[in-house]
């Protein structure tokens, strides 16, 4: 179980990084929302549902049986889709106008009312399917274990603690010490939106090489 949850965490991890302007919607909800506690637990709320539902799908299908090479087709195809964002973001020239306008966009749902804000946490979520095709690669390694079934809750919510870190951890910070974490949640936003094309290409490569080097080891 605990080699498991290991792959699990690295699985989150990879699904967390590929979503970074999470942290950034979530900081501004914070800052802007005249109920900034609510309104952030809405928007996490959004995006919960939507890896709930998804791996309660996938796991009731019980698309992985133990054996096989389902498992590792699935990680060399998330390699390829983590390197391939990686070259993108590499060629990808940087532009004012794209910045400009994922910060109004960002900016726009911070002041949403609730439904809204539930309905953009599961909407961020789905654009960044990439995060959510690598929590299938978490949800594979979980299916193919031998393992009972009240373990498999326990590894998919230790999954989807990690992987949604990034729209919750601001909360949780802002909670815990509300004037200190407005300024360090504004330095983190303004730091990712200056270096997302750089995090996607580290991220990207990085993960990339990981998800490759796993799958083709089973399949070679």
């Amino acid at each position: 179980m605990g080699g498991l949850l290991v792959q699990v965490a690295i699985y989150g991890l990879a699904a967390a990084f590929a979503a970074p302007i999470a942290v950034v919607v979530t900081a501004l909800i914070l800052g802007k929302s005249e109920r900034p506690v609510v309104s952030g637990w809405t928007f996490v709320a959004g995006a919960a549902f939507l890896d709930v539902v998804f791996a309660v799908v996938i796991l009731a299908a019980d698309l992985f049986e133990e054996g096989g090479d389902a498992g590792a087709i699935v990680d060399v195809g998330l390699g390829v889709l983590f390197v391939a964002m990686g070259l993108l973001a590499v060629f990808q020239a940087e532009s004012p106008e794209k910045d400009a306008a994922r910060r109004a966009q960002a900016d726009k749902i911070a002041v949403a009312k609730l439904s809204t804000l539930f309905a953009a946490g599961l909407a961020v979520q789905v654009i960044n399917f990439d995060a959510i095709a690598v929590f299938g690669g978490a949800l594979k390694d979980i299916g193919e274990a031998n393992i009972t079934t009240g373990q498999e809750v326990l590894a998919t919510l230790f999954g989807l603690a990690i992987m949604l870190c990034v729209y919750y951890a601001p909360v949780v910070i802002y909670m815990i010490d509300r004037k200190r974490a407005m300024p360090l949640l504004a330095r983190m936003t303004e730091w990712i939106m200056a270096n997302s094309r750089r995090l996607e290409i580290v991220v990207g490569l990085g993960f990339g090489a990981y998800f490759l080097a796993k799958g083709l080891a089973v399949l070679l």
